[in-house]
């Protein structure tokens, strides 16, 4: 049997020549370090000297990795397991050479212990107290005696450091009255030769105190390619066999040996190895010791075999207790590879090359329900405390705020059908004692909170979330999402709240919902609601039609009726809705500011009623802004803007890059976009605003309505230009000049000037277009308090093809700021 606790197995080795004392420390013959084989070790060798291995070592031998490689690199074997099992798999133990390695040639520091064994050269502080007082520090000579003043010279050289001091205060005993103080002032350096698959193979500095693993340590550390279980260590011609995985798997500290000078050790390839995968504490790859003919009865084995437990106890066992399956994975020496069950853990099936498997049954929670959603109690409950909705739902701590009250849903897992099974209930019903249902175990529970019933008939956030990702703005309440089957589950049980309420739409209910309930999640009957005149519309059924029901629920409580899916609820008014009716009126007016508005109202009244215009009024340059004008406007600029956005989408997909607009193009494009989505609309219509006019001609008189924003300039003395001019400005009026002549005074057209389509809107808000032509000689008038606009050049925007006009969009756009920022200056 083997012992766990100690892993190395001494081989006595003869030593290769029979007199080795006529050779200098330079001419120590290196015969062992040919490959371990087999049992014996007592082969012929080829006499090598230090100098002959370091300029073996400069020809970097294949089997010795250079100092640029890492523990960190994926080593061929781990290449190949990680292949056969599709997932990453690593080699065991080698992650303690990582970075944290010792570097080369630092001395370990530190108190010496007692079994430390000494060594000529040494330096040893002896100290004397009592009658005989002194202070000395000594070292151990050639001969490798200690020589204390006042004692006897005593043998040190290859003894333990507690023997020696042992020995030293025995001497001092035979003095009167007299106590030695003996300690390790100076330990000597040590040379260790490490040879083999290690990163920096050659000649380490160590001392005395240092083991094996600082001397790997110092070398780099052991490269994936070298073996951990079979680290051979020679000194005075034997050779002893160190297996690292005493300390790594089981943390025996009787495998790291203290060095001596002269020592050498050995990394060979690394052995046989198999893997162990999947529900592990410790995956990864394993090194096994190889078949000795000694031991085994096959001849033809390579390596050891190991039952399944022995695998468990390499890698710490499974990860939890559950039921596993167990797998081994073999290949054969013609590469098919072959997967059986492990039925015996005991049986030692597995080798050289070979995979376990583990695979963990998936757990099974039972005796639980869970309370999920708008909860302030959420999670798992035992089915023993919680065996009805009652006994979950105590009392109001357990739910969340704003938990809405008319339905939650119980998932409970059919076994017959094997499907879930979605039940409804009253959570106001339950938590009022007036309700109950069984739970069984496995139970899902969910209660909902008035937001997500709010934002139920919106759009599903995934939907929202695709959206999101094409360019649109997020949603600004953001609710936890709810599954896709309760979402439909909570649409086909909702009633439809209409009418005079302060919150209409639909509510999802449970069987057992009534009147009062619905109207109250509504948030009631608003002030105009008739609670007298309340229309419940039932939904039809199967051999019955829909009736509808008037109710005065001053008269009949409206807990007694009764509610189902379908049904649609409508709150009539006993007087119209009170509603905020006005319109703003400013500039040249005796009162300006905003005024309530009444049926009938018109544009005279309103000016009669603040005081009449100003002396320098010019009602013919009123800007009249109607609200529903602005609307559409708005929604044709959007709608522009994302035209434009679809057609520069598709010339920017275009694989033939002929095709595909220059950078500038694309620039001036996403600068229109932008430009339409920013303009504020302006919604002008053109009215008769002079009051001697309206008085004459009553029906010039324009109704009123909610909203309309009115704007009566100061009589102009000037014409605007606007637009694609070097120098924008208000100019003089004189009645000899034309449009080239006010162009002119503005600097002349721009570069980007459209100069073909160049229009003058007049003050009334009509718009002609100009002909600028030099050859043109009919040019038409312009009035003072009109706007000259030079559009902007759409031929950097030829490219979209299909897009709606573009010169009428870039108009649009320069008209609507430019009297947009006339009204805004004017508040």
């Amino acid at each position: 049997m083997r012992d766990r606790g100690i892993f190395i197995t001494a081989l006595l080795a003869t030593a290769i020549l029979g007199g080795t004392s006529g050779y200098s420390q330079d001419n120590l013959v290196m015969n062992d370090i040919a490959p371990f084989v087999g049992e014996d070790i007592s082969i012929e060798p080829r006499l090598l000297t230090v100098k002959d291995v370091e300029q073996e070592l400069k020809k970097k031998p294949s089997f010795i990795k250079s100092k640029n490689d890492i523990s960190e690199e994926i080593s061929p074997l781990e290449q190949m397991y990680s292949a056969r099992i599709v997932a990453d798999v690593q080699q065991f133990g080698y992650e303690m050479f990582g970075s944290k390695s010792r570097p080369q040639n630092s001395l370990s520091r530190g108190a010496a212990q007692d079994n430390l064994i000494l060594s000529i050269g040494d330096e040893i502080s002896v100290v004397m107290r009592g009658q005989k007082q002194d202070s000395q520090t000594t070292g151990i000579t050639s001969e490798g005696m200690l020589v204390i003043e006042g004692l006897p010279p005593i043998p040190a050289a290859g003894r333990m450091l507690g023997d020696v001091r042992a020995q030293v205060k025995s001497e001092v005993s035979k003095l009167y009255n007299t106590d030695v103080f003996l300690s390790l002032a100076k330990i000597s350096q040590i040379n260790v030769l490490v040879l083999g698959h290690v990163k920096n193979p050659g000649r380490q500095t160590l001392t005395n105190m240092d083991s094996v693993l600082d001397a790997l340590m110092a070398a780099g550390g052991i490269d994936k390619t070298g073996t951990l279980r079979q680290i051979r260590l020679v000194r005075g011609g034997k050779t002893m066999l160190i297996d690292l995985y005493g300390l790594l798997v089981y943390g025996s500290d009787g495998i790291d040996i203290s060095l001596r000078s002269d020592d050498k050790i050995i990394i060979q390839p690394v052995g046989p190895t198999l893997a162990v995968s999947g529900d592990v504490k410790r995956p990864g790859i394993y090194e096994i010791l190889p078949a000795l003919k000694a031991n085994w009865d096959k001849p033809e084995e390579k390596s050891q075999k190991l039952s399944m437990n022995d695998l468990l106890g390499l890698t710490g066992g499974v990860l939890s207790p559950a039921a596993h399956r167990f797998l081994r994975m073999d290949i054969t020496d013609k590469g098919t590879e072959y997967i059986e069950e492990v039925s015996d853990p005991s049986a030692r099936i597995f080798s050289d090359g070979d995979i376990l498997n583990i695979v963990r049954g998936k757990e099974k929670r039972e005796g639980t329900v869970e309370l999920t959603g708008n909860a302030n109690q959420s999670g798992i409950h035992a089915l023993a405390d919680a065996e009805t909705l009652s006994d979950l739902l105590y009392d109001d701590s357990v739910i969340g705020p704003e938990t809405y009250p008319l339905i939650g849903i119980i998932e409970h897992w059919n076994k017959s059908s094997m499907s879930k099974k979605l039940t409804a209930f009253m959570p106001k019903t339950v938590l009022n004692g007036e309700d109950d249902q069984k739970l069984e175990d496995g139970d899902k529970v969910y209660l909902f909170s008035q937001e997500q019933i709010e934002n139920l008939g919106k759009p599903d956030p995934q939907a929202l979330l695709i959206e999101a990702s094409l360019g649109a703005n997020e949603p600004e309440n953001k609710t936890t999402a709810i599954p896709q089957n309760l979402r439909q589950f909570l649409i086909e049980r909702s009633v439809f709240v209409r009418g005079a309420v302060r919150e209409p739409g639909s509510y999802p209910v449970a069987e057992g919902a009534d009147l009062e309930s619905v109207l109250s999640v509504a948030g009631g009957a608003s002030l105009e609601g008739n609670t007298r005149d309340i229309e419940v519309t039932s939904a039809p059924t199967k051999g019955s039609r829909s009736e509808r029901k008037t109710y005065d629920i001053a008269s009949i409580d409206p807990h007694t009726i009764r509610l189902t899916a379908g049904d649609t609820i409508r709150v009539n008014q006993k007087f119209r809705r009170v509603e905020d009716n006005h319109v703003l009126l400013i500039g040249e007016i005796k009162n300006p500011g905003t005024f309530d508005l009444q049926p009938g109202d018109t544009l005279g009244k309103l000016l009669a009623r603040a005081g009449g215009i100003t002396d320098d009024a010019y009602p013919d340059g009123t800007i009249f802004s109607r609200e529903s004008e602005r609307k559409r406007e708005e929604m044709r600029f959007k709608s522009q803007a994302q035209d434009l956005e679809l057609r520069l989408g598709n010339m920017l997909s275009q694989k033939d890059e002929d095709k595909k607009p220059d950078p500038e193009a694309i620039t001036t494009a996403r600068q229109l976009i932008s430009q339409l989505k920013q303009t504020e609309a302006l919604g002008r219509i053109t009215v008769e605003a002079d009051p001697a006019m309206l008085n004459s001609q009553p029906q010039l008189d324009i109704l009123l309505e909610s909203g309309d924003r009115i704007y009566i300039p100061k009589r102009p003395l000037t014409v605007r230009v606007a637009g694609e001019v070097l120098s924008p400005a208000a100019l003089q009026f004189r009645s000899e000049k034309k449009p080239r002549d006010y162009l002119n005074e503005a600097g002349g057209m721009s570069y980007n000037a459209d100069e073909e389509r160049a229009f003058v809107v007049y003050p009334d808000g009509s718009a002609q277009p100009l002909a600028v032509s030099a050859w043109n000689h009919n040019a038409v008038f312009v009035p003072p308090g009109s706007t000259i606009v030079v559009p902007r050049d759409p031929k950097p925007l030829s490219f979209i093809d299909g897009a709606k006009d573009i010169s009428q969009i870039l108009a649009n756009v320069a008209t609507a700021a430019i009297f947009a920022d006339d009204i805004r200056n004017d508040r």
